[in-house]
């Protein structure tokens, strides 16, 4: 949730007793504002960090889109806010890719992790991982993720 959505959400202040997140943006003072006391906020997302070895190998000057949105700083927001911090965990699993066409349909859904992605643009690069796939069999990037559970005090 974005803040013009939950500015938009027909929903009183005070109401909720829990509200849910997968990936999306969030405003942790909006949360609050929505929550009743002893409300809980339970969030999954992709962290700033996510496929950044190979963002940066197409782009060297790539910056996260999103470089906020990492497990430290959310805890620390909500904290700042007076939240019961219930649950943290960070992963950081590995994405294997087997073939350069897997790469190229990954690289072009997700514009904010590979801005100005194009094969003709990246051309280069796409022969150079390709070349690795050929002679290791894969090519494999990280991602990062982490989940939040807090409470409303």
């Amino acid at each position: 949730m974005s803040a013009k959505y939950e500015d938009a959400l027909p929903v009183k202040n005070g109401s909720l007793n829990m509200i849910t997140n997968s990936h999306a943006a969030f405003n942790p003072k909006l949360i609050k504002d929505k929550l009743k006391t002893g409300g809980y906020f339970i969030s999954q997302q992709v962290g700033a960090l996510n496929n950044y070895s190979l963002s940066c190998f197409f782009d060297s000057d790539y910056v996260p889109a999103y470089p906020d949105n990492t497990l430290l700083k959310k805890v620390a927001d909500f904290q700042n806010l007076g939240f019961e911090i219930l649950l943290t965990k960070e992963a950081q699993p590995s994405m294997t890719f087997f073939d350069i066409g897997a790469i190229i349909y990954y690289a072009s859904i997700i514009p904010w992790e590979f801005p100005d992605f194009s094969v003709d643009h990246c051309l280069s690069q796409l022969t150079q991982l390709d070349q690795l796939i050929q002679n290791d069999g894969s090519v494999t990037t990280k991602e990062d993720r982490f989940i939040l559970v807090t409470r409303k005090m």
